[in-house]
C-alpha cells in the first residue's frame, strides 16, 4: 500500500512539474515577443517609423538597427505557423538582414519559439487610412506607420495544459 501511495505522488509530481515547465516555456515566449515587437515603438534615427505588414496567420515587421545590441542593420523578423509533426504546428521566427552589407550574404536564420501549437492568429488595431478611427483589423497593410497594437492568440491542442492568454503588444509610442 505505501509502494502505492508513493508512486501516485510521484506520479502527481510529476506532472505538476511538466505543467510549471510549459507555463515557463509560454512565460517566455510571451515576453521575447513583447519585447522584440514593442521595439517597434521606436522611430529609427532618421525619424521613420520601423514597418509591419501582417495577416491573420503571420508578420513581417522590419526592426531598426540597435547600437546597444550590436546590430547595425535592420532586421526583417517574420512570425508565422508551420508543420511541426504529426497533427501539430510551431511558431516558427525568422530573422534576415533587411539590406545585407557588403560583401555580407542575406542568410536568414528561423528558429521555432513554441512548439506543439494547434492554432496561431494575429489581430490589428489602429486606423486603415489617415484621418479613419482605430478598429480591430485581420491584416495590417500600412507602410507609413505599424498599428497601434497588435494581439497574438495561440491554441494548444485540447490534452496539452499550457495555457496562452491573448497577448496584447502596444507598438506605437504616442504621438
Amino acid at each position: 500500500m505505501l509502494l502505492l501511495n508513493a508512486v501516485r505522488i510521484a506520479g502527481g509530481a510529476s506532472a505538476a512539474a511538466a505543467r510549471a515547465a510549459g507555463a515557463e516555456e509560454v512565460q517566455s515566449v510571451r515576453d521575447h515577443l513583447r519585447r522584440t515587437l514593442g521595439s517597434l515603438a521606436q522611430n529609427r534615427p532618421d525619424g521613420r517609423r520601423p514597418t509591419l505588414r501582417g495577416a491573420s496567420d503571420g508578420l513581417v515587421a522590419v526592426l531598426a538597427p540597435d547600437q546597444t545590441l550590436e546590430r547595425p542593420t535592420e532586421i526583417a523578423m517574420t512570425l508565422a505557423r508551420v508543420p511541426g509533426g504529426p497533427g501539430a504546428f510551431d511558431l516558427l521566427e525568422s530573422r534576415s538582414e533587411a539590406e545585407a552589407l557588403p560583401g555580407q550574404s542575406m542568410t536568414p536564420r528561423s528558429e521555432a519559439i513554441l512548439g506543439r501549437i494547434a492554432g496561431l492568429g494575429f489581430r490589428y488595431y489602429g486606423a486603415p487610412s489617415r484621418g479613419a478611427r482605430p478598429l480591430w483589423l485581420p491584416a495590417w497593410s500600412r507602410p507609413d506607420r505599424p498599428p497601434l497594437l497588435v494581439e497574438i492568440q495561440v491554441a494548444f491542442p485540447p490534452a496539452d495544459h499550457r495555457r496562452w492568454p491573448p497577448l496584447l503588444i502596444a507598438l506605437d509610442s504616442g504621438p
